[in-house]
């Protein structure tokens, strides 16, 4: 059976520079990677390789076998990508927030309400976003993790701006969502203690 995501010898240049060298991982159902580097290291280049939004790249990103590149929507649909921006909008209410986002319209507010309580926000459904601290914004963010189950998350810095509690909550839904076959690849200054295979951008692995 093919891995669910494949990179091979991957290189990526970001204004002429070359960031990302002979880079290769792989990933099965049910499994997680950290990605871990310092600032400017490639971490969100390497996401954003994976998605398809860089034109030069070298090397192969494989999707269940194939490149990505041919599978069309299949593997977007079957990804779910959080960057720094949570795309939080400040003028609507938590619930506004879960309800518009890229979900379909149709998920019931008993839904999206058991999501914010599930991430600590439940009380919070009805009150503007810009009045929330930074780390409630986060849990916004979170609780959309819950709203649709995906193959594969990208997740770029998640437990940045997160108390201890919020990192708990990050570590439970991780291992819900594992439990159910889906895979997490996320990037992060230092190791967090998931489970997960840890990669280094200066080339040190750690399982």
């Amino acid at each position: 059976m093919p891995y669910l995501l494949q990179i091979i010898n991957l290189k990526c240049s970001r204004s002429d520079d070359v960031v990302i060298r002979d880079f290769s991982l792989e990933i099965n159902r049910g499994e997680n990677i950290e990605i871990i580097g310092s600032n400017g290291s490639g971490k969100t280049t390497l996401l954003k390789a994976i998605l398809g939004l860089l034109p030069d790249i070298e090397g192969e990103i494989l999707w269940q076998g194939t490149e990505i590149k041919e599978t069309g929507n299949s593997f977007l649909k079957s990804c779910f990508y959080q960057g720094h921006k949570l795309g939080i909008k400040s003028t609507f209410t938590v619930l506004e927030n879960l309800k518009y986002s890229n979900f379909p319209l149709l998920t019931t507010n008993e839904t999206l309400s058991s999501v914010a309580s599930r991430v600590g926000i439940g009380n919070f459904l009805h009150r503007i976003t810009s009045d929330l601290s930074v780390g409630q914004k986060k849990r916004i963010a979170l609780a959309r993790w819950l709203i649709n189950d995906f193959d594969l998350y990208l997740i770029d810095e998640p437990f940045t701006a997160l108390d201890d509690e919020g990192s708990s909550i990050i570590h439970s839904i991780i291992k819900e969502l594992n439990s159910r076959g889906s895979s997490f690849l996320i990037t992060g200054h230092r190791k967090s203690g998931l489970n997960s295979k840890k990669i280094y951008l200066n080339g040190t692995n750690e399982s």
